[in-house]
């Protein structure tokens, strides 16, 4: 076919010719034969010029001769498959070969059905094409048909799998060749691929129960010899030796002769509702059979029984009763009938009882619901109750179970105490500890002062900064560890503020390195886009660098050190498992390759002054402090651990939803010879040598330093019109106000008073929302002088 296909050679039509103007060589014959075939027909030259249609394509198409050159037959192709078509009919023409292609073509209603073209070539004597013959057969028709059958297919493997079919079978009776499909085979112990192709009758027959062979038999000849539907139920011996129940459901169709010819059907396994049936008909006898007992047994029961039996009304009586009323509570069954339920319960359980017997009004059964009931002696017995109601009535059950809640009780009491007793060890061991600890370090500060105060009466002072220094880190030491203790007990002071955690490791990852040392790798992961939380990040620095250092020793030989971080969002479940309310966290964790823990070790590694280092080796406080660092934060602290293969310690830290601000320069500090300006500083402590200490500090820098050693009498000179630029209390002071309160009440009238708080531990008194006001700070005791002194010139800006 050339680039003009779809034109025909036009030829002249005279008046009155044939519309079609085909050139059929005055063959009329022919062409009334071609016109009456139901198939679009067309003719084409050797080089596959269409040159003649007839009258089906007109009446297919709806178009006139003039029509069909004028766009030619390209126009009623789907522009989709015209290329394809065009291809198929070039290589034709080249190859002087048939061909047979479907594709859709226009009608004159618009829509495209589908075609199955055949093109035919005539040759002459010398083999040469000389025309194309081309027929076009609608199988829109057909396709619909294949449709129907595939969707009836899927429809009936559908109803199989719903209804718990085995599958189908169609008998070729008198060739006796049963085809089915695989599941069907292998329930009846036939080949698959066998029962594909054919397989004898009775090789499926032989799997029918021999109980049921003889019915199941009768139903088939029955449908064979009248064509009537066959419709049975039976067991089959499959092949897991469990006999299953089959409904078969099928018709014999018959021949033109009434012969059985085929027959098809269809097989479902009703084994669960043969099961059910036969349960229900052994229920229902057994039923029978207990009601007949019953009856004879119930008398005997009423009489006999433990539990207090009864049926209550919707007045709260007891119309009857059994005798165990007498037994239990001492009362009779006329003295139960004349009083209601209120007259009996024990005051403290008539309103929950009240509301339990109203469920009953609908219709809600009632099961071990316990009260107290009176006895006639006096005193109370616990009984649990079961309600059933039914007919305006409760019919109800009572078990007498004072005993069982005795027991409960006093498991309840050991229970306590063991507990108790176990937190007695746990401050024993945390007091032994500490005692032991302190005594040491006082015993280095009173050894120093000792020697210091010899060397100066010997008029030797060479050698006294070492014994000062000797007493400031033991100082130092103890420092370090109340600020410990604090932190385990969640009473450390905090100053949390919006922290970028990723930073803060990026800040700290040079340190943490030079801590490992070389033989530790450490790996950072930081999660992108990490949540901020509201946090101290100074001691998150020191509870991380406390776990690194954990995670060091527990890899001697070395390890890789691996500090993550990740946004955790924990629901009910998962934050009930972490002690946690749930809600959005921010996740730190810092794994190790080292030795691992057992978990008797995981139980005990919070308990204060519990370590498994060696003697010396350390205190046992670095966990309990990042314990409760993370507890006073909101957070938790898990630690998975396998023996051998290594641990991670996590920390799970609230999110905070306040961006973190950046971070700016540190101003400078302040001079600390730089002298004040007649500043007037307040000292409230109940302590003389704080007292003392403080107003020492002041005055050598220049301040007014006045004093007060309770609450009361430092609001009275706060009050005064003395001048006070500076106000430093204790928290904790006696007189009834403590220091945040004095500081409150001194802020009505001097607005701008400046406030340092001193205090050893975090008092609610002073963070009731974790923050402070503007223009306060906090000092936690011991501070060094210097520090203190750092700080009032900070505050005072002078």
């Amino acid at each position: 076919m050339t680039a003009t296909v779809g034109h025909r050679n036009p030829t002249a039509a005279a008046p009155g010719a044939d519309p079609t103007g085909a050139d059929l060589g005055g063959d009329n014959e022919f062409r009334t034969f071609v016109d009456s075939i139901p198939q679009l027909a067309w003719m084409a030259n050797a080089d596959g010029n269409i040159t003649w249609y007839n009258r089906r394509w007109f009446e297919y198409t709806g178009s006139t001769l003039a029509q069909m050159e004028g766009w030619g037959w390209q126009s009623v192709h789907h522009p989709g498959e015209l290329p394809r078509v065009l291809d198929r009919w070039k290589a034709s023409i080249a190859s002087g070969e048939p061909f047979d292609m479907v594709f859709p073509l226009r009608g004159h209603d618009g829509r495209f059905r589908p075609f199955l073209t055949r093109v035919e070539p005539h040759k002459n004597a010398a083999g040469e094409v000389v025309r194309w013959f081309g027929t076009n057969t609608d199988i829109s028709q057909q396709r619909h048909i294949e449709h129907m059958l595939r969707d009836s297919e899927q429809r009936l493997q559908l109803a199989l799998s719903a209804g718990r079919g085995i599958g189908t079978w169609d008998w070729d009776v008198p060739n006796d060749r049963m085809v089915a499909d695989e599941r069907f085979a292998r329930l009846y112990l036939v080949d698959p691929q066998k029962a594909a192709t054919g397989a004898p009758f009775a090789e499926f027959f032989a799997a029918v129960h021999l109980d049921d062979q003889a019915r199941v038999r009768a139903g088939i000849d029955a449908a064979l010899l009248t064509g009537a539907a066959f419709s049975e139920e039976y067991r089959i011996a499959s092949a897991d030796g469990v006999a299953r129940w089959v409904l078969a459901e099928g018709r014999c169709e018959m021949s033109a002769e009434g012969k059985p010819a085929r027959f098809p059907g269809v097989s479902f396994d009703i084994t669960d509702r043969k099961l059910a049936e036969q349960r229900l008909r052994e229920l229902n006898a057994d039923l029978e059979r207990q009601v007949i007992e019953r009856t004879h047994e119930r008398g005997k029961t009423w009489q006999v029984s433990p539990d207090l039996l009864g049926a209550l009304n919707q007045r709260a009586y007891f119309e009857t009763s059994n005798p165990a009323w007498l037994a239990v509570l001492g009362w009779t069954e006329e003295e139960v009938r004349s009083m209601s339920i209120y007259e009996l319960l024990h005051p403290d359980d008539v309103e929950r009882t009240r509301a339990g017997f109203a469920r009953t009004a609908h219709g809600q059964l009632v099961i071990r619901f316990p009260n107290r009931y009176r006895c006639k002696a006096g005193g109370y017995r616990w009984i649990s109750w079961v309600g059933v109601p039914d007919g305006g009535l409760v019919y109800c059950s009572g078990r007498d179970i004072t005993e069982e809640v005795a027991r409960d009780e006093a498991l309840r009491q050991t229970e306590n105490a063991l507990r108790q007793s176990q937190k007695m060890e746990a401050v024993g061991q945390l007091t032994g500890g500490l005692a032991h600890d302190f005594n040491n370090l006082l015993a280095g500060i009173s050894g120093s002062l000792e020697l210091m105060q010899m060397r100066i009466a010997q008029g030797r002072t060479d050698a006294l900064d070492r014994y000062m220094a000797a007493a400031k880190a033991a100082v130092k030491r103890a420092a370090a560890l109340t600020h410990r203790l604090l932190a385990f007990s969640r009473r450390q002071t905090l100053a949390p503020k919006p922290t970028d955690v990723n930073q803060l490791i990026a800040d700290m990852e040079e340190l943490v390195r030079r801590t490992v040392g070389p033989g530790v790798a450490l790996e950072v992961i930081g999660a992108r886009d990490l949540w901020p939380t509201l946090i101290d990040p100074n001691q998150l620095e020191n509870a991380l660098l406390n776990l690194c250092i954990n995670a060091r020793d527990a890899m001697p030989d070395g390890g890789c050190l691996t500090i993550s971080t990740a946004n955790k969002r924990l629901d009910e479940r998962s934050a009930a498992e972490r002690d946690l309310p749930p809600g959005e966290y921010l996740l730190l964790c810092v794994t190790d390759t080292g030795t691992g823990m057992t978990p008797d070790v995981i139980s005990k590694a919070f308990d204060p002054f519990f370590t498994t280092k060696p003697l010396g080796g350390g205190t046992g406080l670095g966990l309990s402090m990042v314990y409760g660092f993370a507890r006073q934060s909101g957070g938790q602290v898990r630690i998975h651990s396998l023996l051998g293969e290594g641990t991670s310690m996590c920390l799970y830290l609230p999110r905070h939803a306040q961006a973190v601000e950046p971070r700016d320069e540190p101003p400078a500090a302040p001079s600390a010879h730089r002298r004040s300006h007649g500043e007037v500083v307040l000292v409230i402590d109940d302590e003389a040598t704080i007292r003392m200490v403080i107003a020492e500090v002041l005055e050598d820098a220049g301040y007014t330093a006045l004093e007060a050693a309770d609450g009361p009498s430092g609001l009275a000179v706060l009050q005064s019109p003395a001048r006070v630029d500076l106000l430093i209390t204790d928290v904790g002071l006696p007189g009834g106000l403590n220091g945040r309160q004095v500081a409150d009440a001194a802020r009505l009238s001097r607005p701008d008073l400046k406030v340092i708080f001193i205090t050893g531990y975090a008092e609610a008194a002073i963070f009731g929302n974790g923050l402070l006001d503007n223009g306060m700070a906090v000092v936690t005791k011991p501070f060094l002088m210097d520090d203190l002194a750092a700080k009032i010139k900070e505050i005072l800006g002078t």
